[in-house]
């Protein structure tokens, strides 16, 4: 599947084509830094016309982009000219197009709204919220960097958004409408991502970075993954000053010029022989085995049958499995516990609040 321009660049045109003719609705697009992840799809909301939400993360760093330094759309200003946010409650900015830069305080330029702007943190707060009005909803940087704060139960949140936006739209009698399209954009920082959990597609997301595949379509979960390596402006962007300062080897560098998910440890993500453990505890969605013979324990994806110990995904039983399992702790921060996969050992993680 063809996914760059001539120049290198993601083709944000022909992977719309792509997800039209798959009935694909949430397009994720994860990748090296300042390959066009979010110039080239806002370029193509412009280009046709549409109506649509951009989506950061937290309030705060949608209240960024209210300034022309921290707005995306000023990367393409020559090509598609004044754009703005505007703040017009604590929840939403609208995004205006204007019909010239204001030359004093006295000068008003026509403004015309093309989108609208939300903190996905927020959107659960507003009352009234009319959805039909978007085709598309832009979530840039869905992934967090590992120093930013996380949503919680970010996944949960997303899936609450996406149902608030797109409303009956799919099932109207009078006027079905095609589903909310979301593009989902973000550096490959990390893999610990409630949205890539709420899709169920983290254990995609990993077998397809561990393969170097660049494109998977989903068609029956109208979900299309794209890892876009770009070869050809990373060779360009090699070039330059930073890439020769840094340690080539470090995380930063294999995230913004490898595509690797250089802040996920896979060293202690193995495969085993599960004849040589006991079944110790399901907890939500994984199961503990302990070695029957070394002191090792095993995480995989919860299988069935009963346990000695059982306990559900809330807080109460988190503080319940903590309490009940002190051991855990040091186990795992000493290498003694093995995971099935990164997603399983992302959850472990958050189960254990470490």
């Amino acid at each position: 599947m063809k996914i760059y321009q001539k120049n290198g660049y993601l083709d944000a045109a022909h992977i719309e084509e792509v997800a039209d003719k798959n009935g694909i609705a949430f397009v994720a697009i994860i990748g090296k830094r300042q390959i066009g992840k979010t110039y080239n799809v806002l370029k193509h909301m412009l280009d046709n016309d549409r109506r649509f939400i951009f989506m950061r993360r937290v309030r705060a760093e949608m209240e960024m982009l209210e300034s022309d330094v921290n707005s995306p759309f000023e990367a393409i200003r020559d090509y598609a000219g004044l754009i703005k946010f505007r703040h017009e409650s604590q929840y939403t900015a609208a995004i205006e197009r204007l019909d010239h830069i204001p030359q004093d305080a006295d000068d008003k330029p026509e403004a015309v709204r093309i989108g609208t702007g939300v903190a996905l943190s927020t959107v659960g707060n507003i009352r009234g919220f009319n959805g039909s009005l978007y085709s598309d909803l832009v979530f840039d940087e869905f992934i967090p960097e590992e120093q930013l704060y996380k949503v919680r139960n970010e996944g949960d949140a997303f899936l609450n958004a996406y149902t608030t936006i797109n409303g009956n739209r799919e099932i109207d009698e009078e006027a079905p409408r095609p589903p909310l399209r979301v593009w989902l954009l973000a550096n490959s920082n990390n893999l610990d991502s409630g949205i890539l959990d709420a899709l169920n597609i983290t254990r995609d997301v990993e077998r397809m970075s561990i393969r170097g595949d660049e494109v998977r379509i989903l068609p029956d979960r109208h979900i299309m993954i794209l890892l876009p390596d770009s070869t050809a402006i990373t060779e360009k962007r090699k070039r330059g000053v930073l890439y020769e300062a840094i340690d080539k080897e470090s995380d930063f560098a294999k995230m913004a010029y490898e595509n690797k998910f250089s802040y996920n440890d896979y060293s202690d993500v193995v495969a085993v022989n599960l004849r040589e453990y006991n079944v110790l505890a399901h907890y939500g969605k994984m199961t503990i085995h302990l070695h029957k013979n070394a002191k090792r324990v095993f995480v995989s994806d919860r299988i069935a049958g009963k346990a000695r110990h059982e306990y559900r995904d809330t807080e109460y039983y988190q503080n319940k499995f903590i309490r009940e399992f002190p051991d855990l702790r040091p186990a795992f921060l000493s290498g003694h516990v093995g995971f099935s996969s990164m997603r399983i050992k992302a959850y472990f993680i958050h189960a254990l609040r470490l």
